[in-house]
């Protein structure tokens, strides 16, 4: 790998460890700093899971044996867990559900799929740089289905509400800041996808790695703006 691939990629396991004290730390503050109502319980839920995920990684790259496949199995329930709990982010301001059921049950499916099935995950390598999972190749396409097609899903339904949003003032705010956390981390990975082919091993471990911005737009934009325009029902 180049220099200018290593500095680009920069997720080590110092830097995963990092960004799950982060993620973690911006969960408490949403729940300490807003009065909890759904979205911001959702909110908070999803930086746990990416935190979560983030703390897995580390886990691959500092074990041995067998407990790597055990972090590998738990991360991926956790990163699974979150196109649906985005698109319940967006359902909750747009007031619709958007196949937010269908995206239960999938997600569900998935879960299952890892917990149960010994060949869902084999092991996990720590690339230096990302985490590499070994997985079927059929998996990955079916779960890159399932995952891309979700988050699309929230975009698309997001722009729709802001364009309905129009004289909303403070409401459309509060989506506009969600569609571009979810395009913070989307856009990157689809980018680093077409122009360097070795990082389509390593989409879900350095997905996550760019999910910090969606984290941070998620506390500090989101959240606080939501919790304006809703203050009423806290």
């Amino acid at each position: 790998m180049t220099k200018r691939q290593t500095t680009f990629y920069c997720f080590s396991p110092a830097v995963m460890l990092a960004t799950f004290l982060i993620e973690f730390a911006l969960a408490i503050y949403v729940f300490v700093r807003y009065p909890i109502t759904r979205f911001g319980k959702a909110a908070g839920f999803a930086l746990i899971l990416l935190g979560t995920f983030q703390f897995a990684e580390y886990r691959i790259c500092t074990t041995d044996g067998i407990i790597p496949v055990f972090w590998a199995r738990l991360g991926f329930v956790v990163i699974t867990l979150l196109p649906a709990v985005g698109l319940y982010l967006v359902s909750q301001l747009s007031h619709k559900l958007h196949f937010l059921k269908l995206a239960y049950l999938t997600a569900a499916g998935f879960i299952v799929y890892f917990v149960f099935v010994p060949k869902s995950i084999t092991g996990a390598i720590c690339g230096g740089n990302y985490v590499i999972f070994n997985a079927a190749n059929d998996f990955y396409y079916l779960y890159g289905i399932y995952y891309w097609g979700f988050l699309l899903l929230g975009v698309w339904e997001g722009m729709e509400r802001i364009a309905n949003l129009k004289r909303a003032g403070k409401p459309r705010r509060v989506m506009r800041w969600l569609v571009i956390g979810y395009v913070s981390f989307m856009a990157p990975m689809g980018a680093a996808y077409l122009l360097f082919p070795v990082t389509r091993i390593a989409v879900a471990s350095i997905m996550c790695g760019f999910a910090i911005t969606l984290a941070l737009i998620l506390a500090l934009k989101v959240v606080p703006e939501y919790n304006r325009v809703h203050r009423r029902f806290a």
